[in-house]
């Protein structure tokens, strides 16, 4: 069975702007519950990456991100974690958005990892507003973000990357929970409020418990569609003597991580 069925990346996205002073210790707490709770399943070849995002001069001149990679060294990342202090930023809104595109893309993902972002925060994005006319639908305006960056660009990188977004909203902002919510919904992810963090935390953990619960079954299709050379269900399904919903489960759950890509025309 290929190992990289059992491989999870996680990455940790957090506002440390001065804002988050009196939230940063919870927050904290709870990245490392996070890694706490992936960890302790033994089935789970698990690696954390984390990026620290403030923003953009001349409200901030320390760092618009930083970046530490992704490690299967823990005890190292829950280190980096525990230094974490609240400093700078200016007005209300942040770089949320550069936060969740340079964990996308900068992150060295493994191959076919089942990957996550976890977005923390407590403040917008800069230009983000609710559109009130008929198609109800969030909208940036890239104008008023420092780069040009949307709701939409950042998670069409999330996705481009096969990247889940949730979010936790830290605080009471109205604007901070509908932004977050847009951009976790986008990736197919949850959003909720700190209070409610154990719901995020707990989705994120049902979600591995699902993609690895057949994850025997799932070694045994992949190898079977590559010695077939085609994802023929019926085929596959016969030489493993199963049901064909079975294997068309196993192959969308496979197909989904990018396994099946060589045989995808």
């Amino acid at each position: 069975m290929t190992k990289a069925l059992n491989h999870v990346d996680v990455c940790f996205v957090i506002d440390t702007t001065g804002s988050m002073g009196g939230f940063i210790q919870e927050a904290k707490q709870q990245l490392l519950d996070t890694i706490r709770l992936l960890s302790a399943d033994s089935d789970i070849d698990l690696q954390v990456g984390l990026v620290e995002y403030r923003d953009h001069p001349p409200q901030d001149t320390t760092f618009v991100t930083r970046i530490y990679p992704l490690t299967a060294k823990l005890q190292e990342m829950q280190k980096n974690i525990n230094k974490l202090e609240a400093n700078g930023g200016g007005d209300h809104p942040e770089a949320v958005y550069d936060g969740v595109q340079d964990a996308a893309n900068q992150m060295k993902w493994r191959r076919n990892s089942c990957r996550f972002i976890l977005l923390v925060g407590d403040a917008p994005p800069h230009g983000f507003h609710v559109d009130r006319d008929s198609d109800g639908f969030t909208h940036t305006d890239p104008a008023r973000y420092p780069n040009g960056l949307t709701v939409q660009s950042v998670t069409a990188a999330a996705e481009n990357q096969r990247v889940t977004v949730h979010a936790l909203c830290m605080g009471s902002d109205r604007a901070t929970l509908q932004s977050f919510t847009a951009i976790a919904t986008g990736t197919s992810g949850q959003c909720a409020s700190v209070r409610d963090a154990k719901d995020v935390i707990s989705q994120m953990v049902a979600m591995l418990t699902s993609e690895f619960r057949n994850l025997e079954f799932d070694g045994k299709v992949l190898d079977t569609v590559q010695r077939l050379g085609s994802l023929d269900i019926s085929a596959t399904a016969e030489t493993l003597a199963c049901p064909r919903l079975q294997v068309a489960s196993a192959i969308a759950r496979l197909g989904k991580r990018g396994f099946l890509d060589a045989l995808i025309v």
